[in-house]
């Protein structure tokens, strides 16, 4: 699965005590795509959230415009290891936003939600001090989607 070492190094993780990672590593599952394969489909339901661990993944959304220029997909970003995705659709469950597709080969760790909140209910100070990183997980990358908006504008 993964060391308690290198789990505490990603942003999901921090002022995470060892045991509050073990605990949320308990809920989770190791998975393996190879490169090419979707992880996430957009409008899928699923509400899990996913951790890279190893490769890379692309986030994109398809594009709808009128132009076969500006047709297809748009990347949004892509990540890396310790990067999480499928956080948006954890917080409030409905449709996924876009699709996450392998760009390597990669290994993630997948959190079930339902676990999770099971976990949360027992545990509420764990809960805050995960969703306050997932906050600060968004707000990063708003803030990085502002600077590369703001010279189109």
């Amino acid at each position: 699965m993964i060391s308690l070492e290198e789990a505490a190094d990603f942003p999901i993780f921090v002022d995470l005590s060892p045991e509050q990672i073990e605990h949320i590593l308990s809920c989770a599952i190791a998975e393996r795509y190879e490169k090419g394969n979707v992880l996430i489909r957009e409008s899928g339901t699923c509400s899990d959230i996913y951790i890279v661990m190893q490769g890379r993944v692309n986030v994109e959304i398809q594009s709808y415009a009128r132009s076969p220029l500006n047709a297809g997909n748009k990347r949004l970003a892509l990540l890396r290891v310790g990067d999480v995705f499928g956080e948006m659709a954890y917080i409030e469950p409905r449709r996924r936003a876009a699709r996450v597709s392998a760009f390597d080969d990669v290994r993630v760790l997948r959190i079930d939600k339902t676990a999770l909140d099971a976990l949360f209910e027992q545990e509420p100070k764990l809960g805050f001090l995960f969703m306050r990183n997932i906050a600060r997980i968004i707000s990063q990358r708003l803030t990085e989607l502002n600077f590369l908006w703001r010279d189109d504008v």
